[in-house]
């Protein structure tokens, strides 16, 4: 919204742009368009106001969300950290117990062969 003078006079007109061009409609004149004005100078305010408050909370977000991905790194360093230590191991992604792993090696190694088929 601006106001452009002409022949002395005052007119309030609502610019928009349609493609390349740019188009203006006459709002009003005199004490009419001025408290016009004044509704959108106070509505174009309150949405500056929302958008910064938008924006703050964003940033709040992301820095929550920092945080969050710090914390579980360290998480996933300590379980990594216990689990190596009583004797886990990762097998294509999976946490296998290496105790297990040796237990059934052994046991397979102490029954008979099967018969072999002729």
């Amino acid at each position: 919204m601006t106001w452009e003078k002409r022949r002395n006079k005052r007119y309030y007109y609502s610019k928009r742009r349609r493609g390349n061009r740019v188009i203006s409609d006459y709002v009003g004149a005199g004490e009419s368009a001025q408290v016009i004005a004044a509704l959108e100078a106070l509505y174009r305010e309150q949405r500056i106001a929302r958008q910064q408050e938008w924006r703050r909370e964003q940033e709040s977000r992301r820095a929550l969300d920092a945080e969050v991905d710090r914390l579980g790194s360290g998480i996933r360093l300590l379980v990594t950290a216990a689990l190596l230590a009583n004797g886990y191991h990762t097998h294509k992604g999976q946490w296998r117990s290496t105790h297990e792993q040796q237990a059934n090696h052994s046991a397979e190694g102490s029954e008979t062969a099967p018969p072999s088929r002729r």
